[in-house]
């Protein structure tokens, strides 16, 4: 026979053997007053499950907070048995294409970084995200949010990226970041507008924001940070 995983969602509350046998949900003669659950199926079907056996089987996903337990619990068993073979001398015994090697040091990469996503979506309260790759950091960009890195010396520098804007001739000549010269420029054109698209900004203790681009070390850090 072949091994299956089973996934399903029910309904259940605690009932005791007794109880069950009184719903009609068992039919026995003689029966004990142990705890278990009645359980009800998504097409209608109602049983009765002994305790240990049920939850064994199931776990409560009432909340979306039960819900990410379940999802951190399994990923957490599959990451550490992905990390114990990758770290095993068999692992490229085992695995001898190059290509293979890198996708599964990749995907146990990244099952921790989804990890420690589900840390911080558990523990908001309490969140502050760092040792982000510079992959996730742009990613936070992306969403508006400040970053830096950890390891920076200028205390107090920040990232952002800038939000795309559609500046039209009624505006451009009331710009105080741009020369009259652009301006007179801009405004003899047929097209009278500024786009800005994806720009980065450092924006320094002092108020003054430069444009950035990251250098080779910022791209392959791993001590980026949300700032709040």
């Amino acid at each position: 026979m072949k091994k299956y995983i089973g996934t399903k969602q029910i309904e259940a509350e605690p009932m005791t053997e007794a109880e069950a046998c009184e719903a009609g949900l068992l039919r026995t003669e003689s029966y004990r007053d142990v705890p278990g659950y009645h359980i009800r199926y998504d097409n209608g079907y109602e049983s009765w499950s002994p305790k240990d056996m049920f939850e064994k089987a199931y776990q409560l996903a009432e909340t979306h907070i039960d819900r990410l337990c379940i999802e951190k619990k399994d990923l957490a068993e599959k990451f550490e048995k992905c990390s114990a073979f990758v770290r095993s001398d068999k692992f490229r015994e085992v695995v001898k294409n190059d290509i293979q090697a890198f996708l599964l040091v990749l995907q146990r990469e990244l099952m921790g970084r989804y990890n420690q996503v589900l840390d911080y979506r558990l523990f908001e309260s309490s969140f502050c995200m760092e040792h982000m790759s510079f992959g996730m950091a742009i990613e936070a960009l992306k969403f508006g949010l400040a970053i830096r890195r950890s390891g920076w010396n200028g205390k107090g520098l920040f990232v952002v990226k800038q939000i795309p804007a559609h500046i039209t001739e009624e505006i451009i000549p009331k710009m105080q970041s741009l020369p009259q010269s652009a301006k007179d420029i801009i405004m003899s054109r047929e097209n009278k507008v500024i786009d800005y698209t994806s720009q980065m900004l450092i924006i320094n203790p002092d108020g003054r924001a430069d444009s950035w681009v990251p250098s080779i070390s910022d791209v392959f850090a791993e001590d980026w940070e949300i700032v709040k």
